[in-house]
């Protein structure tokens, strides 16, 4: 992918606001872009720090957040949510094709986490753009280093932690795709589900405050969905928020557990089909984590090696 030009930038809000004291992290995360990738006009959606009067959990009403979405596609070239929570998916029935279009032909980059799963899913799918899973209030100087390479199109690296099946024979490559499992479940759950070629990527999963229950029905909707059947390796971050105590240790231990309890059957299954499923956990995917904060390119380019190392490219 070549250099990609970062001159207009927008601060949206498609799902729950900011709190008043994100001020400060907010402006200083837009003159640490500007300075970073040159960008020389910054947008800031009025609704960033606003309630919607209605529903008092989302920040505008749908037709205001939509509207906005649709304004900075056709004009900026890097869009940022700046907070999860919910309501990224209200914009799912404002978009229409032709906004999908224009995202096609301008090819902007989108950057969101948590609850912009839903609209960055959307975006692959519809449109077949890269976009980059990542909360980008917490950009900092030492995550920029690698997230300002990654968006003008070179490859940046990463470390897992260790495997949870044997390691693929040789190195294991694909498309990145998901992001938090919970939203990402929810956008594959419709009447016509998103069909995806499974067998070209690698699911990437995250969450918080997820029990064994939620877990359980979330990979048996992957399942229904024909996801863990052909998936070509899982990536699993953390599955409940971190904390350096022991409580979020044995949560995390019991959540990998489980997952592979479940997956035994499949991981059999598919081994015997000469076609293993690789599952890789990885320490510094998902939320309150700071420190060499994984951002994941969906739609790009990953590629694992047997000694975890992760390399991602924006683009193909």
């Amino acid at each position: 992918m070549s250099e990609k030009s970062i001159q207009k930038v927008a601060f949206i809000a498609p799902s729950t606001c900011l709190p008043r004291n994100a001020k400060s992290t907010l402006n200083r995360t837009a003159n640490l872009i500007r300075k970073g990738l040159g960008a020389e006009e910054v947008y800031f959606s009025p609704f960033l720090f606003s309630m919607d009067e209605q529903i008092d959990h989302v920040t505008a009403s749908a037709d205001d957040r939509s509207a906005d979405f649709k304004a900075v596609i056709r004009d900026d070239d890097l869009v940022i949510s700046v907070a999860g929570g919910t309501g990224a998916e209200d914009l799912a029935f404002k978009i229409d094709k032709i906004d999908y279009r224009i995202i096609r032909n301008h090819r902007p980059i989108f950057i969101g986490f948590s609850d912009f799963t839903f609209l960055l899913s959307e975006i692959y799918y519809h449109a077949r753009v890269p976009v980059i899973y990542f909360p980008t209030l917490k950009l900092g100087k030492s995550n920029s280093k690698k997230i300002f390479p990654l968006i003008q199109g070179g490859e940046i690296h990463y470390q897992g932690k260790r495997w949870l099946t044997p390691p693929p024979p040789r190195r294991l490559s694909g498309i990145p795709i998901g992001g938090n499992l919970s939203t990402f479940v929810n956008f594959l759950n419709r009447e016509k589900p998103p069909k995806f070629y499974w067998k070209q990527h690698i699911l990437f999963i995250e969450d918080i405050q997820v029990d064994v229950e939620d877990l359980h029905r979330l990979l048996a909707a992957l399942r229904r969905h024909h996801v863990l059947q052909k998936i070509r390796g899982i990536v699993i971050g953390s599955m409940c928020q971190y904390s350096k105590n022991h409580n979020y240790k044995k949560n995390q231990k019991d959540a990998l557990k489980f997952i592979l309890t479940y997956l035994r059957d499949m991981i059999r299954a598919r081994r015997k089909q000469g076609y293993s499923l690789p599952i890789l956990a990885v320490s510094n995917f998902g939320h309150n984590i700071t420190r060499d904060l994984m951002a994941v390119p969906i739609g790009g380019r990953v590629t694992i090696s047997k000694t975890k190392k992760i390399t991602f490219r924006l683009g193909n």
